[in-house]
């Protein structure tokens, strides 16, 4: 597997860059003042790391403001939603284990 360049993908709204058997990795642009689409769950974990702007992840009802740096686990089968209420786009780096796209 090469080593890639997230920011060469920042301003794509979901793209993956790498995926073994067990994990896949992606990244995510919002835009200001949107979403990353309605509420959900995955069979496995997620690992949300922000890189640029501003979160608020809804998990299991409970919200979380996540700025740069700032890493996030999302246990498998939990409820949740991400949104940018900043001014500037959100870019995030994404973790599945299992794969889940």
């Amino acid at each position: 597997m090469d080593a890639v360049k997230i920011f060469d993908y920042k301003g794509e709204s979901f793209r993956v860059l790498g995926e073994t058997s067990r994990s896949q990795t992606a990244v995510m642009t919002i835009a200001p003042g949107k979403d990353a689409g309605p509420e959900e769950t995955h069979d496995g974990d997620q690992i949300i790391y922000i890189v640029e702007g501003e979160a608020v992840l809804r998990m299991d009802g409970k919200e979380h403001r996540a700025s740069p740096g700032t890493l996030l686990t999302i246990p498998a089968g939990t409820p949740h939603h991400v949104r940018n209420p900043g001014a500037s786009p959100l870019f995030f780096l994404t973790v599945y284990a299992p794969p889940e796209y």
